[in-house]
């Protein structure tokens, strides 16, 4: 009986059966719910940058020695895991989430230290790609593993778990720089 009455109350747009419930209208939405969300998410925000700056100037007197910045050695280890097939700078800061120009200044800095080369791009004359050198894979060999144990340790004494969902809910974070919804 009951599917009778939900059948009987099927609606039809353009000749294809609909549910009731899809024709509804939105459910009405607080307007207090809605400041105390983008309040809530502004100091989760602001906390975020809070955060990346202490752990940008921490990993930086870190990295002091290699005169890296955080990010030219976040730039130095997206070449080793391209490998010989280098990464257009558009490429790299996509990954890196910076803007090209910084990650064409990375690539600067790498290429002044011999850690990684430039070539032309095989298919397109107009573009270029950087790779590492084997003088940037020993690098990498000899203390990249140290560097790696040391920035890690700024997180404290999170345990792998914590480790981990911290990782996947700022990977929830958009990082491509299009249009956001503000609700």
């Amino acid at each position: 009986m009951r599917e009778m009455a939900n059948v009987a109350n099927e609606r039809r747009v353009n000749g294809a059966a609909v549910h009731p419930g899809w024709l509804s209208p939105e459910p009405f939405i607080d307007a207090a719910v809605i400041r105390e969300t983008q309040a809530a998410r502004f100091a989760a925000f602001t906390q975020i940058l809070r955060t990346a700056g202490a752990l940008d100037r921490a990993a930086t007197d870190i990295l002091a020695d290699l005169g890296l910045t955080a990010g030219a050695f976040g730039a130095l280890l997206e070449l080793e895991r391209c490998g010989e097939t280098g990464l257009a700078p558009s490429e790299l800061a996509r990954k890196l989430a910076v803007a090209r120009r910084t990650s064409t200044l990375y690539v600067d800095i790498l290429v002044r230290n011999g850690w990684a080369s430039r070539r032309p791009h095989p298919a397109d004359r107009r573009m270029v790609l950087a790779s590492l050198t084997p003088e940037g894979a020993r690098l990498l060999a000899s203390v990249g593993h140290a560097y790696r144990s040391r920035l890690a340790a700024l997180l404290g004494d999170f345990s792998p778990v914590q480790a981990e969902r911290l990782r996947q809910l700022l990977a929830l974070i958009t990082t491509e720089g299009g249009e956001v919804d503000p609700a």
